[in-house]
């Protein structure tokens, strides 16, 4: 029988009338706000307001404290605030207006091209149009850069297609009818619309086939177009044409199509060579490097075109070719002195630094391809460069309203890719024989140096009446070129030294990364 004496005993713990805690869902995870994206954001919009009030009070007749063309100046760095905010900045809010942003300044830039105005239809278009639809393109890819899925996004997406299917379609189409459309407002098209179509491209999705499709349909198209060029050239007679198609429309449709068919290619061929040269190009813009030599040569660019543009209202006008005294100058030379170790004391430099060369040699290429592979996608980039003065030079025509002779510019850009060859091909072969960029930066420039100095010898040293010492440091001599091609004076001749300096410094690199084998 039980009895109050005997009790169970009782266990003293920590843990002695503890409760549990009722369960709870997961803390909601915050993403960090972008703080100082919202406050370049809020800079550029007062920059840009500045801006353009600065730019359209003349217009208005008000009295204005700043200039029009700081005016203009404010308004692009506004601008560049603005985009970075767009980039930077992910949430829906935004997006959404952005997207909204992006599509009207589309739809006017569209707008300014069909409807008319006292000046004719589309006179508007190429000062005002232009900028709006290149302004919307990159508030798009803002967008898009974040989120694809959304409706809208897929709205702006679509707009980005079909903008570029129209822009190529009318530049190749009736720039194959209208020369004159060709030189200006074609070109501009052609290469708007490539701008475009790339960015419709790289905004697909991986499990998309869209983007593969796209550009099936623009090496198709630019293929057709090169035909149908080739065969007004060499053929007038089977087409009607005339025998100066040549120049300047037949090296336009020509050169836009195979770059439209090398961008093709570079997007839907999975040849070991092509897939290489995407890896390099693309290894370019994950440094910043890509992007500071950009902004450094965009910088030299503005500065020659503003003293240009000086010289020209002092003179009021030049004698044709004015481009070469835009282009052949102390300071773009020098440039090119430092733009070009630059670009390849890294390309196979680091490769062998890092041990990456050996696990790339191992896959299924050969030396040649490596070297080629390297080779070409310096090249382009370097071609990149050059586009900053190209534009410079349409925006003197469009805003200038003048004509003048750009043919010298076809001239020359033979001359860019042979000399800009030779000296990709050069920094290439230094880049290989050490481990060290800064070593091979240092033997790449004086090697420019050395190109450089066959111009002040040719012009400094008194040469006798039947030497031919000046003739040959004018064969090697790129400024001598430059300016030559630039005055309208192109022969074989005169890039035989510099495609055979590409071709030694490039068997050289193979030799020399085929000497681990040696050993």
């Amino acid at each position: 029988m039980a009895t109050r004496a005997i009790k169970p005993k009782r266990e003293e713990t920590m843990l002695t009338g503890w409760r549990s805690i009722p369960e709870r869902a997961p803390s909601l995870m915050l993403a960090d706000t972008p703080t100082v994206a919202r406050f370049l954001a809020m800079l550029g919009v007062l920059l840009s307001a500045v801006g353009l009030l600065a730019m359209v009070a003349p217009s208005w007749r008000f009295n204005y404290v700043v200039a029009p063309g700081w005016g203009f100046f404010l308004l692009s760095i506004g601008l560049v605030f603005v985009l970075f905010h767009a980039f930077r900045d992910g949430e829906l809010q935004f997006r959404l207006m952005y997207s909204l942003f992006s599509l009207a300044l589309l739809a006017i830039g569209v707008a300014l091209r069909v409807i008319p105005s006292s000046a004719g239809m589309g006179a508007l278009f190429l000062p005002y149009g232009v900028p709006l639809l290149t302004c919307g393109f990159l508030f798009a890819m803002g967008v898009l850069h974040h989120d694809a899925n959304e409706k809208l996004s897929h709205l702006l997406l679509l707009a980005v297609g079909v903008l570029s299917a129209v822009m190529i379609a009318a530049g190749l189409g009736v720039g194959q009818i209208n020369a004159n459309f060709l030189a200006v407002e074609g070109l501009l098209l052609l290469l708007l619309g490539l701008v475009f179509v790339s960015g419709f491209i790289g905004m697909q999705s991986p499990t998309s086939n869209v983007g593969y499709a796209a550009g099936l349909v623009l090496g198709l198209a630019a293929a057709v177009n090169l035909a149908i060029t080739l065969i007004r050239i060499f053929a007038p007679t089977i087409t009607g044409g005339s025998s100066d198609y040549l120049v300047p429309s037949g090296l336009i449709m020509a050169g836009v199509s195979v770059l439209y068919i090398c961008i093709s290619l570079g997007i839907c061929s999975d040849w070991s060579f092509i897939v290489l040269v995407r890896r390099e190009l693309a290894s370019f813009f994950y440094s910043p490097v890509a992007y500071l030599v950009l902004i450094g040569i965009t910088i030299i660019g503005w500065i020659m075109f503003w003293v240009f543009l000086s010289d020209i209202i002092l003179r009021r006008g030049m004698f044709e070719p004015i481009v070469n005294r835009y282009i052949i100058n102390l300071i773009p030379i020098i440039g090119q002195m430092f733009v070009v170790p630059i670009l390849t004391m890294r390309l196979l430099s680091e490769e062998k630094r890092t041990g990456t060369l050996e696990q790339l040699l191992t896959a299924p290429v050969n030396e040649s391809t490596v070297v080629l592979s390297k080779f070409f996608a310096s090249l382009i980039f370097y071609l990149l460069t050059w586009m900053p003065w190209w534009i410079f030079l349409i925006a003197l025509r469009v805003m200038g309203g003048e004509e003048f002779d750009y043919r010298p510019i076809l001239s020359f850009a033979f001359a860019l890719i042979a000399t800009g060859s030779g000296f990709m091909a050069m920094g290439l072969f230094f880049s290989s024989v050490t481990q060290n960029q800064i070593i091979a930066a240092v033997l790449t420039f004086v090697g420019m140096m050395f190109h450089m100095g066959t111009y002040l010898v040719s012009r400094l040293v008194r040469w006798g009446p039947e030497s031919v010492w000046p003739d040959v440091f004018t064969y090697v001599s790129f400024i001598d070129l430059w300016s030559n091609t630039l005055d309208g004076a192109l022969a074989p001749r005169m890039l035989l030294f510099h495609v055979s300096l590409t071709v030694f410094f490039l068997y050289l690199t193979v030799k020399v990364l085929e000497s681990r084998k040696w050993k």
